[in-house]
C-alpha cells in the first residue's frame, strides 16, 4: 500500500508540474554545417563529439543543430571530428587530436570543410542510425521544438532515476538526467509508436526489454523500474548538463548551476572534508569544454553545510569552484616541478594558528615524478603548498580516503590501517605515522624479505606501530605465499556475508556512523562481476578492524544493452549521515573496461548514491552486540 501511495503521489506531482511548467526551449540551437572543400556540397554523416562524449551526426544537408544550453556562450568548445566514408580526416594538432574549436551561441551558425578522398571506393553500407539521420534532418529553430517528456522512476521510492538508457530501433540513444527525465524530440518519430529498449545499472530491465511509447509534442510518460541494487542512485555531482533535459522541459531543479559549474565537464577521485564551516572538495584530473587537455594539478570547490544555506544530500550539491581568469577550475597545487599532481587524504587538523587543511599528494608526471608528500592549504593564496616530502625511510606513504575520529585521522589503504594525530605538526613528521600491521616497527613491506613480528610463543603480532607499512590484500597474500604467515593469521578476512566467498578490495573509504555505533566502509571490489564497478559495504567496531563480512550494494556489470562500467575510488561521506542513511560516490568511467561506448555527459564524473542502513539485506554485516 505504501509503495502504491508513493507511486500515486509522484504521478500527481508530475501532473501538477506539467500544468505549471513552461516547456519553451531556453535557447536557440547552434547550427554547424560541414561542406566539401572542393565542391561546397554538404557532407552528411560527419561525426562531431564534445569532450564529454556528446555525439552528433550531420544530416543530409551536412548540418547538426547543437543544443547544449550549458555550453552555449561558454566560450570555445572543442569537437572531435571523424570524417565519413569518402573524406579525409582532419590533420592532428600538436597534441595528436583531430577536431575543431567552435564558439556555440544560441541562434548562430558556423561551418567548416572536409577534403574528399579521391582514393575511396563508393560504399552504401550504413548503420541504422546513419540511415535514420540521412532521412531525418535536424530542426534548427526553437519555434518547432515541442519535446515529449519521459520520466523514469524508482518503483519503490518514486524518485527519478538518473543514468537510465533508452534506445530506439533506429539507434538513437538517450540517458535520463539527474531527475530521471529525457526531453525527447525527433521530428521524424513524433506521434509514432516507438519501442524503447530500457536499461540501467542496478535495475531490472522493463518487461519485454523495454516499452512502446507514442511521443506526442508536449506530452509525457512515466516509466517505473524495479531496483536490484540495495543502494539508490541519486544524481550526478559533477560535469556538464546534470539537469539538461529538465531545463529543456522547463522543470524546476535544485542546483543553482544545473548545466555547467566552473566550466567542468568531467573529473575523478573525490575527497571531501568539513573545513572552516564549509565542505571542501578536491578532485583529480579535470576536463574542460575548450580542449581535451584540462587541469592536471587538482581541482577544488566548496559547498555550504546543510542548515547554513546548503542543500540536503538527498537533493544535490551546489559546488562553488575555485577558478582561474577564464572561469575554468584552477590548479590547486601548482607544484613547480610537477605537470600532473594528484591529491587525496584530505583532512582538517589543528595547527598553531587554528584549523588547517592538509592533503597527501603525488607527482605523476614532470621533473619531480615520483615525489609524494603532504601539502597544506594556504587560505590567502587559495592553493596548496608543500608541507613535507616523503623519503625512502618513511614506510607509511599516505594516499587514500581519510576519516577523523577521537583525535586521529585514519587513512584507508584500502582498510583504514594508517593513523596520524589530527595535528599539523604530526603530519609534518612521517616517521611518527602509525599503521595497524603485523610487520616490525620501522620496517617496510619487502615481499619475502618482510620482517613479520611474532611474540615469544611464535604468535603473529598485530598492532599500531610507528613507521611500519600497512598491508593491502595482495601484500598479505604475498606473505602467505612466501611462508611468512598463514591464512588463518589474517587480521582482515573480508568475505561475502551470504556466500562466504572472499572479497578483495582495490579501494576503500571508511568513517564512524553514530546510528550503528560502528565504523562503516564502502569499497571497490577487484575482479568482481565487473572489474572495478562492484561496490560493497562492511562494518567493524574499530577502524583497524577486523573487517570480516561484506554485502554488495551497487553494481555496474553488463546487462541488457549495457556494457561493463567502472565506478572507482568510491568515497563514503560520514558528514552526510542522516536518518539512518549514508551517502557515497565514485567515479563513473570506462577506464579498465573494454567498453567503447562511454555514456554522454556522465562518463568520467562523480555520481552520488544513498543507502538505507535499516535494509534487512544488510543485517548480517553488523558487528555482534
Amino acid at each position: 500500500m505504501i509503495k502504491q501511495f508513493r507511486i500515486y503521489l509522484s504521478f500527481l506531482l508530475l501532473l501538477i508540474s506539467s500544468a505549471f511548467s513552461n516547456a519553451e526551449i531556453p535557447c536557440e540551437p547552434f547550427v554547424i554545417t560541414v561542406k566539401n572543400s572542393a565542391t561546397g556540397e554538404p557532407v552528411p554523416l560527419t561525426e562531431l563529439k564534445t569532450i564529454n562524449k556528446i555525439s552528433y551526426l550531420t544530416d543530409s544537408r551536412g548540418k547538426i543543430a547543437f543544443l547544449e544550453p550549458g555550453l552555449m556562450d561558454a566560450g570555445k568548445v572543442f569537437f572531435y571530428v571523424e570524417a565519413p566514408h569518402g573524406y579525409i580526416d582532419l590533420e592532428k594538432d600538436g597534441f595528436g587530436y583531430r577536431g575543431v574549436s567552435l564558439s556555440p551561441s544560441p541562434g548562430e551558425k558556423t561551418e567548416f570543410t572536409l577534403a574528399p578522398d579521391p582514393n575511396t571506393a563508393d560504399s552504401t553500407e550504413y548503420s541504422k542510425l546513419e540511415h535514420y539521420r540521412l532521412k531525418n534532418n535536424y530542426v534548427a529553430s526553437s519555434d518547432a521544438y515541442l519535446p515529449f517528456e519521459i520520466t523514469v522512476r524508482d518503483s519503490e521510492t518514486g524518485r527519478g532515476v538518473p543514468l537510465v538508457q533508452l534506445k530506439t530501433e533506429q539507434g538513437l540513444t538517450y540517458h535520463t538526467d539527474s531527475a530521471g527525465r529525457i526531453a525527447f524530440f525527433e521530428p521524424g518519430l513524433m506521434s509514432e509508436k516507438i519501442f524503447f529498449h530500457i536499461d540501467s545499472y542496478g535495475y531490472k530491465s522493463a518487461a519485454g526489454g523495454g516499452k512502446t511509447l507514442i511521443p506526442k509534442p508536449n506530452g509525457n510518460a512515466v516509466i517505473y523500474l524495479d531496483r536490484i541494487n540495495i543502494a539508490e542512485r541519486l544524481y550526478r555531482i559533477t560535469g556538464g548538463g546534470i539537469y539538461r533535459h529538465s531545463v529543456l522541459l522547463g522543470r524546476d531543479v535544485p542546483l543553482e548551476k544545473p548545466l555547467l559549474a566552473g566550466k567542468v565537464l568531467g573529473q575523478d577521485t573525490v575527497a571531501m572534508t568539513e573545513y572552516r564551516g564549509r565542505y571542501f572538495w578536491l578532485w583529480g584530473d579535470t576536463d574542460r569544454p575548450s580542449y581535451p587537455l584540462g587541469n592536471f594539478k587538482t581541482s577544488s570547490a566548496v559547498s555550504l553545510l546543510q542548515g547554513s544555506g546548503g542543500l540536503s544530500p538527498d537533493e544535490g550539491i551546489n559546488l562553488d569552484y575555485f577558478t582561474n581568469s577564464s572561469g575554468f577550475s584552477k590548479q590547486m597545487f601548482p607544484h613547480p616541478k610537477g605537470q600532473v599532481v594528484w591529491m587525496n587524504t584530505l583532512a582538517s587538523v589543528q595547527g598553531k594558528t587554528g584549523e588547517r587543511l592538509i592533503a597527501s599528494y603525488g607527482v605523476i608526471k614532470g621533473k619531480a615524478k615520483g615525489e609524494k608528500g603532504i601539502a597544506v592549504f594556504n587560505d590567502s593564496k587559495q592553493e596548496f603548498e608543500t608541507l613535507t616530502v616523503f623519503q625512502d625511510e618513511h614506510n607509511i606513504v599516505l594516499s587514500g580516503q581519510a576519516g577523523k575520529r577521537n583525535g586521529y585521522v585514519y587513512v584507508n589503504c584500502p582498510y583504514p590501517a594508517a593513523r596520524i594525530k589530527a595535528e599539523l605538526e604530526a603530519f609534518a613528521n612521517p616517521q611518527d605515522y602509525e599503521a595497524y600491521t603485523c610487520l616490525m616497527p620501522g620496517t617496510a613491506f619487502e615481499g619475502e624479505k618482510s620482517q613479520v613480528e611474532r611474540d615469544e610463543n611464535g604468535n603473529i603480532v598485530w598492532g599500531w606501530k610507528k613507521n611500519a607499512s600497512p598491508l593491502n590484500d595482495n601484500q598479505w597474500q604475498k606473505l602467505v605465499e612466501t611462508g611468512k604467515a598463514s591464512p588463518k593469521e589474517a587480521w582482515n578476512r573480508l568475505t561475502d556475508a551470504k556466500t562466504g566467498k572472499k572479497v578483495q578490495l582495490a579501494f576503500g573509504s571508511a568513517g564512524y556512523n553514530a546510528d550503528k555505533d560502528c565504523w562503516i566502509m564502502t569499497g571497490n571490489q577487484k575482479w568482481g562481476d565487473s572489474f572495478l564497478g562492484e561496490i560493497w559495504i562492511a562494518a567493524s567496531e574499530n577502524p583497524e578492524g577486523p573487517w570480516r563480512k561484506a554485502k554488495k550494494i551497487a553494481t555496474h556489470d553488463a546487462s541488457g544493452n549495457l556494457e561493463d562500467y567502472t565506478f572507482y575510488n568510491v568515497s563514503y561521506h560520514p558528514e552526510f549521515n542522516s536518518r539512518g542513511n549514508i551517502y557515497f560516490e565514485g567515479t563513473y568511467v570506462t577506464t579498465y573496461t573494454s567498453n567503447k561506448n562511454p555514456t554522454p555527459r556522465y562518463d568520467y564524473n562523480q555520481i552520488m548514491y544513498r543507502l538505507d542502513l535499516s535494509d534487512p539485506r544488510l543485517e548480517d554485516i553488523w558487528p555482534q552486540e
